[in-house]
């Protein structure tokens, strides 16, 4: 059985994304208010929406969920997929690295050959359980 997580999301981490976004909006406004003049306002209009579309995209889709056989992590247009059967241990973190979580009450994960990545779900219980290991294990 599938079971989805979403991730914790910090209240700091969300203010940052809406300012961001924000910007964005004020931007393109800004650009599109100006009547644009040439190929370089309209790159400009582009590359904000891109971006915020990128932005907002990460904020929406960052989940992991697993099945019987692996953890697969969803953040925006980034997946990783990590085998269970892979996992040695899972340690609760703070390490503020970029991974895909939206919080830094983290959890590290250590699987393979030394690779490792760091999630956030809301639900560490629940995620525990679902992927078989703890930090007590």
């Amino acid at each position: 059985m599938e079971k989805v997580f979403r991730s914790k999301i910090d209240w700091w981490v969300a203010l940052l994304m809406l300012a961001l976004l924000a910007t964005q909006v004020f931007v393109a406004l800004q650009l599109l208010r100006n009547e644009p003049r040439g190929a370089e306002e309209y790159i400009g209009l582009i590359v904000v929406v891109l971006a915020f579309a990128l932005i907002l995209v990460m904020f929406l889709r960052t989940r992991y969920r697993v099945d019987r056989e692996e953890l697969q992590i969803v953040c925006g247009l980034f997946r990783w997929t990590v085998p269970l059967a892979e996992i040695s241990s899972v340690v609760e973190t703070r390490n503020p690295l970029s991974s895909p979580a939206l919080s830094l009450d983290r959890v590290r994960i250590n699987y393979g050959s030394g690779r490792c990545v760091m999630v956030s779900p809301a639900d560490k219980a629940g995620f525990y359980a679902a992927i078989g290991h703890s930090p007590e294990d």
